[in-house]
């Protein structure tokens, strides 16, 4: 089973997370675990960050797009296997970007 962002990179905004009263839960919390890079808003560096145009930078050297990002992950052909729905999300969200 792939491990989610907010196990990955510990940040205690998942339901019942250590940081939930201080910073409220993840937008990325339960369903974009694996795809956190596309959601606008996520919290990362200490801060609330924006689209992925704006976080990009951020993104491409976070672990958790390492692992998970459709075009070169070194985990994309488990997530297609076990989120098939949130892996299309994410294709086609970056087929987009391109057009």
């Amino acid at each position: 089973m792939l491990k989610p962002c907010w196990e990955i990179k510990k940040c205690g905004r998942e339901e019942g997370g250590n940081k939930v009263k201080e910073l409220g839960i993840c937008i990325a919390y339960p369903n974009k675990g694996h795809s956190c890079w596309i959601i606008a808003g996520t919290f990362c560096k200490g801060e609330v960050q924006g689209t992925f145009a704006q976080k990009e930078k951020l993104c491409v050297i976070c672990d958790v797009y390492k692992l998970y990002s459709t075009s070169f992950g070194e985990q994309k052909e488990a997530f297609q296997k076990e989120h098939p729905e949130e892996f299309n999300e994410c294709d086609e969200f970056f087929k987009d970007m391109k057009k």
